[in-house]
């Protein structure tokens, strides 16, 4: 999905969303387990509210669901939709009432650690993933992304949020690693003898890269090979600034 598809199918939803107050917020939680592959595939669909995914040594994913509403008689109004099955398991936000305010939900889950997670999508919250080796598909709307931990492919797109990156291993052979903005920062911290093709392009802020080439202090696009390159790496923001660090960094 392209960012302007985000836009486009978001663009309606905006008129609802508003924080909610910090006063007389009721809340509801609960957990649940459920069987899964080892290499099972994850979807995660979220309206308002966070996604929060780690992995784990356990072929089974445990969801944790946090509602939280003004009023203790509007938490109904935010529905779970669960599809579990043993290779894949797919969790969705629908609201059954239209309201100025609508009910935030957050998602924690814990799933394998090589599990694919085939799409984590929410127009208001930030999405985390820590620690899963599988494929990792990521879009918000209004929110940042960080994923740390990884060895497989990733693409993170966010319209008005910052994105940072730590993997543990760039993916191998057919594999990419693409990030995306237009109001935000993005921040990939590369692994040690990283081999990468990279692609990096800002219209308004900073490309910096030091060590991995000259300090840039630019807006423009740059394109260069690291080690022995072969892996694309592609990262790009409208209004942001870009950095590439060494794995000893700290995001």
């Amino acid at each position: 999905m392209t960012l302007r598809t985000i836009v486009v199918r978001a663009g309606s939803l905006l008129l609802l969303l508003a924080a909610l107050p910090a006063a007389a917020l009721q809340q509801e939680r609960w957990t649940a387990r459920y069987p899964l592959a080892a290499d099972g595939q994850v979807t995660v669909i979220n309206v308002q509210g966070s996604i929060e995914v780690e992995g784990w040594e356990r072929a089974e994913v445990e969801l944790t669901v946090v509602k939280t509403a003004r009023d203790d008689d509007r938490l109904d109004d935010a529905a779970i939709a669960l599809e579990p099955a043993p290779d894949s398991f797919r969790v969705r936000t629908f609201y059954r009432v239209s309201g100025e305010i609508p009910v935030q939900v957050d998602y924690r889950l814990r799933v394998p650690r090589q599990a694919r997670l085939a799409g984590l999508r929410t127009v208001n919250g930030d999405i985390r993933v820590r620690d899963v080796e599988g494929a990792v598909e990521a879009h918000t709307l209004n929110g940042n992304i960080a994923h740390a931990g990884g060895t497989g492919s990733l693409v993170a797109q966010a319209v008005n949020g910052s994105i940072r990156v730590r993997p543990r291993a760039l993916p191998e052979k057919d594999g990419r690693l693409q990030l995306e903005t237009v109001n935000g920062d993005l921040t990939l911290e590369l692994p040690e003898q990283a081999d990468a093709d990279l692609e990096l392009s800002t219209v308004a802020g900073r490309i910096e890269g030091v060590p991995y080439f000259p300090a840039a202090d630019r807006e423009g696009a740059l394109r260069t090979r690291l080690g022995r390159g072969g892996v694309p790496v592609r990262l790009l923001t409208i209004r942001g600034s870009i950095r590439i660090v060494p794995g000893e960094d700290e995001l």
